[in-house]
């Protein structure tokens, strides 16, 4: 897939399960996680959402109506078969109901502008002749004349069994007192063997110490036994038409199905991430622009860990107008989290999302790249620069539009090379267009290059983090939250005129040792 890294990378697994179709066949759409490039498709998408949030806002119980009966349906069997059973038709008729409940839920203008158009509802009637419209499947006499005749034959069948054996146990019971009544048999002493009637019971020895003893019925009875058994064959030979009737129909309306499976799966899909935008306020996201513009946008993993230890989150506000980005900042400054939330809100509009933000416009890409983290797949025998550097070859083919993400690049060998590398794949980038690379670094006075903006992270505002904190914490929790109250998140343009370091403050802050700070200080003095 080439978005797994992407995904991996901005944990966005737990924002993505908040997503929560009801049918199997949004659930298997899910697992499959689609990712798109096609700007009519993902208009298509997004237009879906953003009318079925208007028509969850404006007609609440039609939308939980709706919700209900997309939560009843089961995954059919497979309709490309010659022979469906009753299990088959069972599934089949309950999709139809739920579907045309669905379709009695929804307007007339939902439905055009959704593209929700069903054609199979008309093979109910087929299913249900005698109008039974509970989930279950029974074929009933209404489904053929001659099941309804045998039928009814074999409940007068069923009556003459009964009376012929009711006259038959009374004997007994009056004869000998023995009640059978609900019993093939029942043990008595052997001793009596010699007052049995052989016409009217049938005895065997059960052991040395009593009999059985089974009523004994007359060719009356046997005759009619044979004459239901007859008739249960009939009965089968009938169901056995009808199976292959409604096979028949089910066969000739096998596209018409398959058309409202895919209908009802994209109901089920929009009506969950409409569901998903109004709960967590989202916004439909602009994919045609020549430039990526974020206001106030929210990487949702992390700001809800900022929330549950009750840390302050700051919204991405940022316009990345050229393909080639250098970020630079602080240690703990921010410059993964703009990454994750790039890639995160990337990932969302291309999945067919709505967005965490004020406003987000991108373009579409082919792929989304991270490079820098742990790599998934490594090549044995490559060192890590090895590592690192086949990723990046493979990152930055030019055969399809790519969003790159790629973190302290060569920072596996030295420096002076490293930097050289970084300034030569930043040229690189610029020449090729179907590349939009984000690049952080820690190195400062790289040269400019035309193409190429820099930003920089504004980091930790020393003067109020001197003015304020007077005493250090020995909670590490606590020394999170210190950095986090007094680190400034914001991206700015980066002229090259201020490069504050910031990395010594926060070792001090998280508890390295002062004499080793003391040295680390002598040493940038001298």
């Amino acid at each position: 897939m080439c978005i797994t890294k992407a995904i991996e990378f901005c944990d966005f697994k737990s924002f993505y399960n908040k997503y929560k179709p009801l049918t199997p066949y949004g659930n298997n759409h899910k697992e499959s996680m689609p990712f798109y490039s096609n700007a009519d498709e993902l208009n298509q998408i997004h237009n879906g959402i953003e009318n079925l949030m208007h028509f969850i806002t404006n007609a609440e119980s039609k939308a939980l109506k709706t919700e209900h009966h997309l939560g009843r349906i089961d995954p059919l069997n497979t309709l490309d078969k010659s022979e469906f059973d009753a299990v088959d038709i069972q599934l089949i008729k309950k999709f139809l109901i739920h579907t045309q409940a669905i379709d009695k839920s929804l307007s007339e203008e939902i439905k055009n502008k959704i593209g929700f158009n069903t054609s199979s509802i008309p093979l109910l009637q087929s299913l249900a002749p005698d109008n039974d419209m509970s989930e279950s499947f029974y074929l009933s006499s209404a489904f053929n004349p001659d099941l309804e005749k045998v039928r009814k034959l074999l409940t007068i069948a069923d009556k003459e069994l009964n009376l012929l054996r009711k006259q038959t146990l009374d004997k007994i019971k009056h004869k000998y007192g023995i009640d059978l009544s609900g019993r093939d048999f029942v043990l008595i002493d052997n001793s009596k063997i010699d007052d049995i009637d052989n016409s009217l019971l049938v005895t065997e020895f059960y052991d040395s110490t009593f009999l059985k003893v089974k009523a004994a019925f007359n060719s009356t009875y046997l005759d009619a036994l044979v004459k239901k058994e007859q008739l249960l064959i009939q009965e089968s030979e009938f169901e056995k038409r009808v199976l292959k009737e409604l096979s028949n129909k089910i066969k000739a309306s096998n596209t018409q199905l398959k058309q409202d499976i895919e209908c009802i799966k994209k109901l089920d899909i929009l009506l969950a991430k409409a569901r998903l935008a109004i709960k967590y306020q989202l916004v439909k996201p602009q994919f045609s622009s020549d430039k990526i513009v974020v206001e106030q946008g929210i990487y949702y993993p992390l700001f809800e860990k900022h929330h549950q230890k009750d840390l302050r989150y700051t919204p991405l506000n940022a316009c990345f107008s050229h393909n080639a980005i250098l970020l630079s900042g602080s240690n703990m400054g921010g410059k993964t989290v703009l990454f994750k939330t790039m890639a995160f809100l990337q990932l969302l509009t291309q999945m067919g999302f709505f967005v965490p933000a004020k406003a987000y416009s991108t373009r579409l890409f082919s792929q989304i790249i991270v490079l820098g983290a742990a790599e998934i797949n490594s090549v044995e025998g490559l060192s890590s620069f090895g590592q690192e550097i086949h990723q990046l070859s493979s990152g930055l083919d030019t055969g399809a539009s790519r969003l790159l993400f790629v973190d302290e690049l060569a920072k596996t060998t030295n420096a002076t090379e490293a930097k050289a590398i970084l300034y030569a794949v930043l040229r690189y980038v610029v020449t090729h267009p179907n590349i939009t690379g984000f690049f952080s670094t820690h190195f400062i006075k790289i040269p400019n290059i035309e193409g190429v903006a820099k930003y920089r992270m504004n980091g930790l505002d020393k003067e109020a983090y001197l003015k304020h904190c007077d005493t250090q914490t020995e909670d590490i929790e606590d020394k999170i939250r210190q950095i986090n109250a007094y680190m400034q998140y914001e991206v700015s343009a980066d002229d090259g005129n201020n490069h504050a370091y910031d990395a010594l403050t926060i070792a001090k802050m998280l508890g390295l040792q002062s004499e080793i700070i003391k040295y680390a200080n002598d040493y940038l003095d001298n």
